[in-house]
């Protein structure tokens, strides 16, 4: 066979790939192609390779952190001894149809996996259309790169690689295809699918799927403990993204669990029997008088209960008044930030902090981008926040006049204050075109002054800005927590030293270069998503294995709970 077919890259089954594990093996990695792919957005994942033809590993070898020429059926090879449950994913690539016996490689295989490790396999499908007619023309016996090639010696249909699969003790979560054909000549195919369906008493739909398919790419995991995670919303415009929805789509990436979330009302008969359950109030202001009887029922279907909230709820009477019965009547509270969670602590003493992350995160910026000098500025309710520093703004956008823009969102007060005729307003908007505002400035105002409800706060809006690569000149208050001043950003100490830093960035096009640079690719590092996709998942199960503490910490808190 050619480079260029040890060389490749199934793109789909990259995809596949689980984020940011600790070890993947590829069997058949080839050149190390996908690895190398998959090692450029994770490279803290070991990746090792195994290649029958040494020739080929010696380029893996350049490309992944391992790479070791072996047959993968010689099963007592000491290359290849792994500790069992070492390894997070195994990879076949186009793999299992070339083994004398693929049952007994990937049963041997699957004793290395971690419980809740992925399987990820393309394997060629043997109903596909263009066999048939390769076998009446007498052809695909001398192909090499085909969809089968005179290696292959096992022949998969969807079911049977499925069987072999479960057969391992391998549970399939997700199957894709790919379609590799000429289109003009299955469309002269296709009016004729619906005669020999009916004849094959197939359904059409059914045999059009597996007809026109080439490969299968199967993914499946080792069982593992199952948990649903169910999150009822009581105020989801406030946060609901990014502390509630794009939380849960992480979630759902990992084997065995399920978020699910809803608002203002929640179906507590959602559970399968072998699900671990967790039900988090998201903002809920629960009143005694009611909610007792809703934590009762929780507590009788076996459901940890988690508070979520991301500000001071000092900021609302009720909590005050009801003496915090929202976090005093559950498990365990989960918050955003450490002085958040410091207060939270005594009314609960089972706090955790998830920091607020950004679920993607878009292309860098070009360095022209920041030839221009667009100042961004959006909030709600801050003009305590900005009015200490309008004066100070105003004078530096006069002396720049037309060179400067300023775009505003939300906060029309701060508008109407900004003394000068380059600026632009929108209300309250799609998170997306909140994103389209920010990516076409390139300086970001973040001032928070130091009051009660400020310092607790996130840091959320500078992670939004340094991932849109803008240079940010904020408060100490929050920001300094993850600012590096200078370096990711400014920190501004008063109204002159605002005003001064404000002139400078208005300035400089390289220092809004550097610092916008410099704070998108520390929130590459830091503050994305994918970078922590079990977290909670995990903290939700070591809870759940503490409930009988958690209950009689519980039953001291409230115990009308447990009357």
């Amino acid at each position: 066979m050619t480079r260029e077919y040890y060389d490749r890259i199934n793109h789909q089954l990259l995809d596949a790939l689980p984020i940011d594990v600790g070890r993947i093996i590829e069997i058949g990695c080839g050149t190390g192609a996908l690895g190398h792919a998959y090692k450029q957005k994770h490279p803290n994942t070991e990746y090792i390779g195994i290649e029958l033809e040494a020739e080929v590993a010696e380029i893996a070898r350049t490309r992944l952190d391992r790479a070791i020429a072996a047959n993968v059926e010689n099963l007592d090879d000491p290359q290849l001894q792994f500790s069992p449950e070492s390894v997070d994913c195994l990879v076949y690539g186009d793999v299992l149809e070339h083994l004398v016996d693929p049952w007994r490689v990937l049963n041997h295989h699957v004793k290395w996996l971690k419980p809740g490790g992925w399987v990820v396999s393309s394997i060629p499908n043997v109903q596909n259309w263009t066999i048939l007619r390769d076998l009446i023309r007498g052809q695909w016996e001398y192909q090499d790169e085909g969809l089968l090639d005179r290696t292959h010696l096992r022949f998969f249909t969807l079911e049977t690689a499925q069987t072999m699969f479960a057969e391992a003790g391998l549970q399939v979560r997700q199957v894709g295809r790919t379609i590799s054909h000429d289109p003009r000549e299955f469309e002269a195919l296709y009016p004729h699918l619906e005669m020999v369906a009916k004849t094959l008493n197939q359904p059409l739909d059914r045999f059009k799927l597996l007809v026109e398919t080439h490969q299968f790419v199967l993914a499946a995991t080792k069982p593992q403990r199952r948990l649903l995670i169910q999150t009822l919303m009581m105020a989801p415009l406030a946060c609901d993204r990014v502390r509630v929805l794009e939380p849960d789509e992480f979630s759902n990436r990992i084997p065995g669990v399920r978020a699910v979330s809803s608002v203002k009302n929640a179906a507590l008969n959602i559970a399968e029997p072998s699900e671990e359950k967790v039900f988090v109030w998201q903002r809920a202001l629960l009143e005694p008088k009611i909610a007792i009887k809703q934590q009762k029922n929780l507590l009788d279907r076996g459901y940890l209960i988690v508070a979520e909230i991301d500000d001071d709820p000092m900021r609302w009477p009720q909590f005050e008044q009801t003496d915090f019965f929202s976090y005093r009547s559950c498990h365990c509270v989960q918050t955003s930030t450490e002085p958040l969670a410091e207060f939270l602590r005594q009314f609960n003493p089972y706090v955790k902090v998830f920091l607020n992350h950004l679920a993607t995160l878009p292309p860098p910026r070009s360095p022209a981008d920041y030839d221009a000098a667009t100042v961004f500025f959006g909030a709600l309710n801050r003009e305590g926040d900005w009015k200490p520093l309008i004066g100070s703004i105003n004078r530096v956008l006069s002396e720049f006049g037309d060179r400067v823009t300023v775009k505003v969102l939300h906060d029309r007060s701060f508008f109407d204050a900004l003394n000068t005729p380059n600026k632009a307003f929108a209300p309250f908007c799609p998170y997306e075109t909140y994103q389209q505002v920010l990516r076409s400035s390139t300086v970001a105002l973040l001032p928070l002054e130091p009051t009660r409800f400020n310092q607790m706060k996130s840091d959320l809006k500078f992670v939004e800005c340094g991932g849109q690569g803008l240079a940010v000149l904020a408060s100490p208050t929050v920001y300094e927590r993850s600012l590096i001043d200078g370096e990711t950003g400014l920190i501004y100490r008063s109204a002159d030293d605002f005003e001064a830093k404000f002139r400078e960035l208005l300035a400089n096009a390289n220092l809004r270069r550097k610092l916008g640079t410099n704070a998108y690719h520390w929130v590459a590092a830091h503050r994305l998503l994918e970078r922590h996709p079990s977290d909670r998942a995990a903290w939700y199960l070591e809870m759940r294995d503490r409930l009988p503490e958690l209950n009689a910490a519980l039953r001291q808190r409230v115990p009308q709970l447990f009357e």
